[in-house]
């Protein structure tokens, strides 16, 4: 029913070297990330995008691995072309807290959505700063996105054909055309391991 693509090819730069490689309870940050959702009867694969080093590492032999692009947008496609399944969930592998209670909100609500995203409110006073002006603006109108990113698989799959450009998420690909998206409340907890203090 449901493909899941691992996105975990980043080269590190702002953590200081290959954060999947850290260690989180005695256990390699990807393999952390990739028991979310194991035993969810819903993920029926599993695609783990990035690169042999890694590969060496992961405890999921069921995983099929798929070496990663240049660029985010270039491994998320990689990965989209084995997806098999109506659904899709593109996951950061930099994210190991993930609740299965977020999957599978995200899946339930796909039967009736063409994509599903988890957001978090901004909370802090925003502004936006450019050059030597500054705006503080509404936060209310601001949201942080989360990943699982949830899409039906043929409508993510036809624009990351269409477009060669890299984005901040995948949501970003479909949030201007005429798709259903809805968004869910996500999880503080689900935090993304960027620098070593995160961890």
């Amino acid at each position: 029913m449901v493909s899941l693509i691992i996105v975990a090819n980043g080269s590190g730069q702002r953590f200081g070297e290959n954060k999947m490689l850290a260690k989180i309870n005695n256990e390699y940050l990807i393999n952390e990330t990739i028991k979310c959702f194991e035993n969810l009867n819903e993920i029926q694969e599993i695609i783990v995008v990035s690169n042999l080093e890694i590969f060496e590492i992961i405890k999921n032999k069921d995983a099929i691995l798929v070496e990663g692009g240049k660029t985010r947008g270039e491994s998320v496609k990689k990965g989209l072309e084995l997806a098999t399944k109506d659904f899709v969930l593109i996951h950061d592998g930099a994210r190991p807290f993930v609740s299965k209670e977020t999957i599978l909100e995200i899946i339930d609500n796909l039967n009736e959505n063409d994509s599903v995203i988890p957001t978090l409110k901004v909370t802090n006073c925003l502004k936006r700063i450019v050059g030597n002006k500054i705006e503080t603006v509404n936060r209310e109108e601001y949201f942080q996105t989360q990943t699982p990113q949830g899409f039906k698989t043929k409508i993510i799959k036809d624009q990351y054909n269409e477009n060669q450009n890299d984005f901040f998420d995948d949501c970003q690909l479909i949030e201007k055309l005429n798709y259903k998206i809805k968004f869910i409340e996500g999880d503080e907890k689900n935090k993304k391991i960027t620098f070593k203090r995160d961890l």
